[in-house]
């Protein structure tokens, strides 16, 4: 079984990897949007420049990543 983890929480893991990567500097802020069990999506702030399709890849990589180890929790 997964580990519930709330929105606010996932977020902050997800930003703290995108930290990491220089390609993503631009991202301001994510926010999952919704989120049913495993599935969840993510919605991407930058700071007015387009997000690089590298960043693209890596969000998707960390959120398929995280998705797998994470449940949303109810009710959030």
């Amino acid at each position: 079984m997964k580990q519930t983890k709330t929105r606010a929480e996932l977020e902050i893991l997800l930003m703290a990897e995108l930290r990491k990567n220089p390609v993503c500097r631009g991202v301001d802020a994510i926010a999952i949007t919704q989120g049913v069990g495993r599935l969840w999506s993510v919605a991407v702030e930058s700071d007015g420049h387009r997000i690089q399709p590298d960043c693209r890849h890596k969000i998707w990589e960390i959120t398929e990543r995280l998705c797998s180890q994470y449940d949303l929790a109810q009710g959030d």
